[in-house]
C-alpha cells in the first residue's frame, strides 16, 4: 500500500462544494474521516488523573460518559457529535500532577484505551494559548520542561492524528516588535517542530493575526527561518490563532479570517484546510461564510457550567426556567436526562453534564445546516440559511449583511 509520504500530501483534504468563500468538504486523516465545515468540541481526557480518575473530573467525566454512551447518563448514542474532538496538551498542566500520574497517563494512545469508546479525528492542540497573558505551560510538577521536543513527544503517546506546533500567540494591544517577535520565536519551534516529525504526520502550521498584514508579517517570520522550501512542502493545514480576546468582535473575527484566507491564497495556499482556535457558536456561521473550515471550543461546557442552556447558536436562557418540552433533541428527549436538568441530580456534574450535551447538539446541527446550504447548487441556500438564522437576530444582522455581500456575491 503507498505510504503518506508517496501521495500528493493535500489529498487529506477533499473540497466537494463551494459558495461564495464558503466550502464543504471533507477531512480524511489515517482512518478517520470529518465533514467540513465542523467543530470540535474541547474535550479533557485527562480531568483526574490516576488510571481510575481518567474517569474522574466532575462535568468532564459525564460529557465522557456521553461520548461513551454509558448506562450511567441512560445508555444514548451520542457518538455522532463526537466525529472529531480537540483536546490539549496544557490540561495535563492543570491539575498538579506527579511524574508517576504524568507517565501512566501519556502511557497508551487515547483511541486505544478500554475506558473510552472514541474513534474520531482527534486534534491535539500543543497548548500554546496559555503564553497569552501571564500564564505559561508548566510541566515543574511532573518534572517535565514543557517545550517544543516535549510537545511533539506528548502528542504522539496519545495519539493526535493532526498536531500543531508550539506557538505564541499575539495579543490585540501587542506593539509591532512584539508581534514581530512572537513570530520569530514560533518560527523557531516550528523548524524544530518539523525537525522532530515527518511526512507521515498530519501537521498544521499556527498563524497568527487579525488582518492581512499582520498575518502575512507572521508568515514571513517563518519563512525566514524555515526556507521557502519547507513552508510551501511540510503543512497539511492551518490553525488561527490569538482569536479568542476577540471572540465577542465579529466584525475583526470576520477581517481575520476573510483574510487569513486571502493571505494564504496569496501564498499559493488556498486548498489547505483552515482551522479556527477557540471560536464557537454565534460566530460559527459568519466564520464559515467566509473561509473557515473547522473550529474547536469548550464553550458548550463553559456556558453550561454557568447555567446556561442554549436555545440557539445566539440565546441562552438560565437552565432552571426552561421549558424542556421545546426543544426536540436527544438530551431533551430523554425523561431520565431531563429531570436531572430539572435538579433531580445527585451531583452538579449529573445537571450540568446534560446542560452541556444539549448545548453541544444545539452547535452540532447548526453546523450540519450549514453543510448542507453550502452542498446545495449555487449561493441562494447558504444566502437564505445567513438571513434566516444571523439576519433575523438584531446583533447580528449588520455581519449577515457583511458576509453575504463580501463572500457571496450579494443578495438576490
Amino acid at each position: 500500500m503507498e505510504s503518506r509520504s508517496e501521495q500528493f500530501k493535500n489529498d487529506i483534504f477533499e473540497i466537494s462544494a463551494e459558495a461564495g468563500d464558503a466550502r464543504s468538504g471533507v477531512l480524511r486523516i489515517g482512518d478517520t474521516e470529518l465533514s467540513t465545515p465542523n467543530l470540535l468540541p474541547v474535550v479533557n481526557f485527562y480531568a483526574g488523573g490516576t488510571d481510575a480518575s481518567l474517569y474522574g473530573g466532575g462535568i468532564h467525566r459525564t460529557i465522557k460518559e456521553f461520548m461513551n454512551g454509558d448506562e450511567v447518563v441512560n445508555g444514548g448514542d451520542y457518538s455522532r457529535y463526537f466525529d472529531g474532538v480537540m483536546t490539549s496538551v496544557a490540561s495535563l498542566t492543570d491539575y498538579g500532577i506527579s511524574r508517576e500520574r504524568y507517565e501512566d497517563y501519556i502511557s497508551e494512545p487515547i483511541r486505544e484505551r478500554d475506558v473510552f469508546d472514541f474513534d474520531g479525528t482527534l486534534f491535539l492542540d500543543s497548548g500554546g494559548f496559555k503564553f497569552l497573558g501571564d500564564s505559561r505551560l508548566d510541566g515543574s510538577d511532573f518534572e517535565v520542561e514543557v517545550d517544543q521536543e516535549a510537545i511533539v513527544e506528548i502528542q504522539r503517546k496519545l495519539g493526535g492524528d493532526v498536531l500543531v506546533n508550539l506557538d505564541r500567540p499575539i495579543a490585540p494591544d501587542d506593539d509591532y516588535p512584539t508581534r514581530v517577535e512572537k513570530a520569530r520565536l514560533t518560527a523557531q519551534n516550528v523548524d524544530e517542530f518539523l525537525n522532530l516529525t515527518s511526512r507521515d504526520d498530519t501537521r498544521y502550521l499556527t498563524l497568527h493575526g487579525y488582518n492581512y498584514s499582520m498575518l502575512d508579517t507572521f508568515l514571513s517570520e517563518v519563512e525566514k527561518v524555515i526556507g521557502r522550501d519547507r513552508v510551501h512542502r511540510e503543512f497539511d493545514g492551518v490553525a488561527l490563532g490569538s482569536l479568542v480576546p476577540l471572540k465577542d468582535n465579529k466584525e475583526k473575527l470576520i477581517t481575520a479570517v476573510s483574510d487569513c484566507r486571502e493571505v494564504l491564497a496569496d501564498w499559493g495556499f488556498e486548498e489547505l484546510p483552515l482551522h479556527v482556535l477557540g471560536i464557537s457558536s454565534s460566530a460559527i456561521p459568519l466564520l464559515a461564510a467566509v473561509g473557515a473550515d473547522t473550529f474547536d471550543s469548550s464553550s458548550y461546557i463553559h456556558s453550561a457550567i454557568n447555567g446556561k442552556y442554549d436555545t440557539s447558536l445566539y440565546n441562552s436562557e438560565p437552565v432552571d426556567d426552561v421549558d424542556f418540552s421545546k426543544c426536540d433533541c436527544q438530551v431533551c428527549s430523554d425523561d431520565v436526562l431531563v429531570k436531572r436538568m430539572e435538579g433531580d441530580a445527585e451531583y452538579q456534574k449529573d445537571k450540568l453534564g446534560a446542560v452541556a450535551m444539549h448545548n453541544l447538539i444545539i452547535q452540532k446541527e447548526e453546523i450540519q445546516r450549514m453543510q448542507s446550504a453550502i452542498q446545495s447548487p449555487g449561493d441562494g441556500e447558504l444566502i437564505s440559511y445567513i438571513e434566516q438564522s444571523l439576519g433575523r437576530e438584531k446583533s447580528m444582522q449588520q455581519h449577515a449583511h457583511r458576509v453575504v455581500n463580501e463572500s457571496l456575491g450579494g443578495y438576490f
